[in-house]
């Protein structure tokens, strides 16, 4: 018991110097700003995964989606989504060992007045993987788990902008 106390003591310490200092999680809770919208229309392809990621993340944040962009304060356009994948190093044997992946989109974000808050603006994500040509599969599967994360990053991305665009915006930032 006597050992106990001093971790006890020593974790409410760190905790408390922790939110003295004003440290959050980042993308823990969303300001204001974004707490003020009601609803969103994304333009985009709904079986697209970067879609379905950016639309869960705004349901999280209880902001409803939209199918029909006149009910819509916001809508985020999603243009031209794409992946490019490339070799970024060769073996001895001139065979790929290392892939280089990038996936890319436009986005657009505008109001229902039709201000436009980010003009059409492409994100990407990059990531590398070393490229095992014995192994087909676990290839294929690394991939796919690698273009999941980075449509998760951006699906982030797109919701910080959106974030930071409504704090700037007066409109949004003082109705709260």
């Amino acid at each position: 018991m006597k050992k106990l106390i001093p971790v006890i003591i020593s974790g409410f310490l760190v905790s408390l110097m922790i939110t003295s200092c004003g440290w959050h999680l980042r993308s823990s809770g969303h300001t204001a700003a974004l707490a003020a919208i009601n609803q969103i229309h994304i333009d985009g392809d709904q079986k697209n995964q970067l879609y379905r990621f950016v639309s869960r993340s705004l349901k999280s944040s209880n902001i409803a989606i939209t199918e029909n962009p006149k009910e819509a304060e916001i809508t985020i356009r999603l243009i031209n989504q794409r992946s490019i994948s490339r070799s970024a190093s060769v073996n001895s044997s001139a065979r790929v060992s290392e892939l280089h992946i990038t996936e890319l989109v436009d986005v657009e974000i505008v109001t229902a007045d039709g201000k436009v808050l980010l003009p059409k603006t492409t994100l990407s994500r990059e990531k590398f993987f070393n490229y095992n040509e014995s192994n087909v599969s676990t290839n294929a599967e690394e991939q796919k788990i690698l273009k999941r994360e980075m449509m998760n990053d951006l699906a982030r991305k797109i919701i910080n902008i959106l974030n930071s665009m409504l704090t700037k915006t007066s409109q949004y930032a003082t109705e709260s």
